[in-house]
């Protein structure tokens, strides 16, 4: 006679079954974002980018757009970390062409990001973070009127290293801001046309697929 099949064995089957399911958010309210959704977000960035017809006439003012773009870009890189996770398949379940879009789409997606990041986020920093020192700035002596101990406070305070080469990066933030903001808006639209690009052909895929059977 055969042998009797245990309850234990069905009991590990369907553990097993239980571990292929994919796992769902239950905490913090997460929802994917897709890839139409990040797609649109950075065509709104788009509109948020400083425009280099304001007046920057003064230091003030150059600072306030480095900073207005720095966070714009800061946005977009965070954007950009979200395509994994949208893209995610496991490599059995995603066909060759689905692997040589996504390639295509990784690739110009790190172009993108090494171009603004070697371009333009230096730019940015030279203005809104220079190099400083901590230095004396004045020094303060008291004396004790019952021993007559004198005790010196020093006061310190930031100041720039180099005040000329600073100066001299508003001047050229100044002078390129202008190609400046079309590096940073032609690498949003292009990231954004290749999103766009991926997506069909993805659909294109699908319908080939559906068409085979």
């Amino acid at each position: 006679m055969p042998p009797k099949k245990r309850k234990a064995d069905n009991n590990n089957n369907a553990n097993n079954n239980d571990g292929c399911k994919k796992p769902k958010p239950t905490t913090g309210g997460y929802q994917l974002l897709t890839l139409a959704e990040i797609r649109d977000a950075i065509l709104a960035l788009m509109e948020r980018v400083p425009s280099s017809d304001e007046n920057l006439e003064h230091d003030t003012q150059i600072y306030t757009w480095a900073a207005t773009l720095q966070a714009v870009i800061e946005e977009f890189n965070l954007l950009a970390c979200c395509i994994s996770a949208a893209t995610y398949k496991w490599g059995s379940d995603r066909s060759g062409a689905a692997n040589q879009s996504l390639s295509l789409l990784s690739g110009e997606l790190q172009a993108s990001q090494e171009q603004i990041s070697t371009s333009v986020t230096p730019r940015l920093s030279n203005i809104l973070a220079p190099v400083v020192d901590l230095v004396v700035d004045k020094s303060i002596s008291t004396t004790n009127n019952e021993n007559h101990l004198k005790t010196k406070q020093h006061v310190y305070t930031q100041k720039v290293v180099d005040p000329s080469f600073s100066q001299l990066c508003f001047t050229i933030l100044k002078r390129n801001a202008k190609m400046i903001r079309q590096v940073v808006l032609a690498n949003f639209f292009k990231v954004a046309t290749c999103i766009g690009d991926y997506l069909q052909a993805q659909e294109k895929e699908h319908a080939h697929g559906s068409f085979a059977y």
